[in-house]
């Protein structure tokens, strides 16, 4: 047994230092990992991905970017005596993020909650939209695949599981332009939104139920596959 656990610190101070490269649901990145135990490794890396689309919505023409990814830190923790392992982590730096421009041209309607709006042909309606969770977020990883394999083989295969979570992810939506009442001709029944109390209470109300049904999304997915080498 002395002889093993002097032939495992060895190891551990040969290939005590390990990078991975991987790719998943949060995008690609890359790790670098660090021995500090016989069964403990610190890790520190990052991930991106991003997202450009159009489509239309409740009327309006809408331009989005989605942007996921971010740092992190882990403590990866492996209880037997093979790749599986536990790890808690911080995510730092969160680039989770959705950004929006929206146009509604000029005589459609768009529709908010209860209410109904021509996009005037004067001062056409447009506006923006974000939803934006926590910077720094906390989650948990399992997955099989040591970055710096204790036999001393200098590839492994990590693959990984888990969450972490973002907070309340909270839509804010902001127009400009003018709004007009359906049921009369232009330009009667015209007006500014920042003057329009019924549009602005509408407009209220449709973020509210946005952000209530966005509360199912506070805890975000991990996955990911990568390929590793020890030095």
């Amino acid at each position: 047994l002395e002889g093993l656990a002097r032939q495992s610190a060895m190891s551990l101070a040969r290939r005590r230092i390990g990078v991975d490269v991987h790719a998943g649901i949060n995008g690609i990145g890359g790790d670098v990992a660090l021995a500090v135990a016989p069964h403990f490794n610190v890790r520190l890396g990052g991930q991106f991905f991003g997202y450009t689309g159009s489509f239309q919505e409740e009327g309006a023409n809408v331009n989005a970017k989605l942007r996921l990814g971010g740092g992190r830190a882990s403590l990866d923790w492996f209880p037997f005596h093979n790749g599986f392992h536990v790890s808690p982590m911080v995510v730092f730096l969160n680039q989770t993020s959705v950004r929006a421009t929206v146009i509604v041209p000029s005589g459609e309607t768009i529709s908010l909650d209860d209410g109904d709006y021509v996009s005037s042909d004067a001062d056409p309606l447009h506006g923006s939209a974000s939803i934006g969770v926590w910077k720094t977020s906390p989650g948990l990883m399992i997955g099989y695949g040591n970055i710096i394999p204790r036999s001393g083989k200098h590839f492994s295969f990590p693959v990984e599981l888990g969450f972490y979570y973002v907070g309340q992810p909270t839509l804010k939506v902001d127009f400009s332009g003018s709004a007009c009442d359906p049921s009369e001709p232009q330009p009667l029944g015209c007006q500014p939104v920042q003057d329009d109390a019924g549009f602005q209470h509408d407009l209220a109300a449709f973020i509210r139920r946005n952000n209530n049904n966005l509360s199912y999304a506070s805890f975000f997915p991990v996955a990911s596959f990568g390929v590793g080498y020890s030095f």
